[in-house]
C-alpha cells in the first residue's frame, strides 16, 4: 500500500514521520468550519508541545469502496482539498488511497501500523462522529481505549452548531442541492466554488447580446463534483489571477426546447476568448428559477434585470 505523505508541503514523498506528532483523520470533504475547527486544535496543539501537526485522510471517498453506487458527490476535488489544506498551517497531510485492503483493516492494528508506528501519533484529536476501521468498529470509545493501552491521549471535539444543527458535509450537500448556496457557504466558512474548463457552445448567448461562456467540469478518477441545483445564480468568476462579477445559469434552456443541462457563466464586462481556459466559479446568491420565456426580448430583459441583481448583491460585499 504506498502512502502520499507531503512532508513541509515541499511535494517530497515519504513512508513515516519520525517526529512526534498530533493527528486527526477523517474523510473531511468540504473542509467546512467543524473540520476547520478540528484542523485548528491540532495544529495549536502541536505548537504548544512542539510537536507536529498531522492530518490524514483518504482518496477516493471510502463510501465510493465501501458502498459501491452510494458515494456522495464531493464538495471538494482532491486538488481544491490540497489547497485548503496548504493554508491551514499543517506540518504533514497524508493521503491515504482507500481500498477494499484499507477498508477491511482492523481498528487496532490500523492505529498501531500506521498512527503509531507510521506517523508518529503521540496525541489524536478527532471529530465526534469520526468512525474507521472495518465495519466502522473504530469509533472514539475504542480509540480511548486503545490510547490508554498505547500511550497516546485522545480529544474528541464536539459539533459545531448553526441555526440549532450540526455543521456537516451532508448538511452543506442538502443546501447546494436546494439551491440555498448562501446557507452552504455559511456552513463552509467560505464561498462554494468549482472549477470547469470553457468549452465552445453553441454561441447563442453571443446572439443575445450576452456572450457566455459553457463550462465542464471534469471529473478525476470517478469522483464527481457537487454542482448546484438548477438556476440561475450570482457569482464570482475567477479567470487568472482576475475576479469578476457573473450571472450562471445551471440547467436546461427551456427557451430553446434545449432539455440537456447545461453550465453557462456570463461574466459582466468582460469580452476576452477564453475558450479552453480554467474559470473558477465561487457561488454567491441563488436568483431566481430556470424560466421559459414567449420571445427571445422577453429574455434578454430578464437577463439584464438578473445583471443588475448580480451587481447590487456583489457590489455590497
Amino acid at each position: 500500500m504506498t502512502e502520499y505523505l507531503l512532508d513541509q508541503w515541499d511535494g517530497q514523498r515519504r513512508d513515516q514521520v519520525v517526529e512526534p506528532t498530533v493527528i486527526t483523520i477523517g474523510t473531511f470533504d468540504g473542509l467546512h468550519r467543524g473540520h476547520r475547527e478540528v484542523i485548528s486544535k491540532i495544529c495549536s496543539r502541536a505548537r504548544a508541545v512542539g510537536k507536529k501537526s498531522l492530518l490524514v485522510t483518504f482518496r477516493p471517498h471510502p463510501l465510493s469502496i465501501i458502498s459501491t453506487g452510494e458515494a456522495p458527490a464531493l464538495l471538494t476535488s482532491y486538488d481544491e482539498k490540497k489547497e485548503i489544506l496548504r493554508e491551514c498551517g499543517i506540518d504533514y497531510v497524508v493521503f491515504l488511497p482507500f481500498n477494499n485492503d484499507l477498508a477491511n483493516y482492523d481498528p487496532r492494528e490500523f492505529v498501531k501500523d500506521f498512527l503509531i508506528d507510521r506517523f508518529g501519533l503521540s496525541e489524536l484529536i478527532i471529530g465526534y462522529d469520526h468512525r474507521f476501521g472495518k465495519g466502522g468498529a473504530g469509533d472514539m470509545h475504542l480509540l480511548k481505549t486503545l490510547g490508554k493501552e498505547m500511550g497516546f491521549s485522545v480529544e474528541v471535539v464536539p459539533p459545531l452548531i448553526k441555526d440549532g444543527r450540526p455543521i456537516s458535509s451532508s448538511a452543506v450537500r442538502g443546501y447546494l442541492s436546494s439551491g440555498d448556496v448562501k446557507s452552504a457557504s455559511e456552513n463552509l466558512g467560505r464561498l462554494y466554488s468549482f472549477v470547469g474548463e470553457v468549452v465552445v457552445g453553441d454561441k447563442r448567448g453571443r446572439k443575445l447580446g450576452f456572450p457566455t461562456a459553457n463550462i465542464k467540469v471534469a471529473n478525476e478518477q470517478g469522483e464527481v463534483k457537487l454542482i448546484p441545483s438548477e438556476g440561475i445564480y450570482a457569482v464570482i468568476a475567477q479567470v487568472g489571477r482576475t475576479q469578476y462579477s457573473g450571472a450562471l445559469h445551471i440547467g436546461p434552456r427551456p427557451t430553446f426546447l434545449d432539455p440537456d443541462k447545461v453550465i453557462e457563466l456570463y461574466i459582466i464586462d468582460f469580452n476576452a476568448d477564453i475558450y479552453g481556459k480554467k474559470v473558477k466559479v465561487e457561488c454567491v446568491e441563488y436568483l431566481r428559477d430556470i424560466a421559459s420565456f414567449e420571445s427571445t426580448g422577453d429574455l434578454i430583459s430578464q437577463m439584464n434585470n438578473d445583471v443588475e441583481s448580480v451587481r447590487e448583491i456583489l457590489g455590497k460585499r
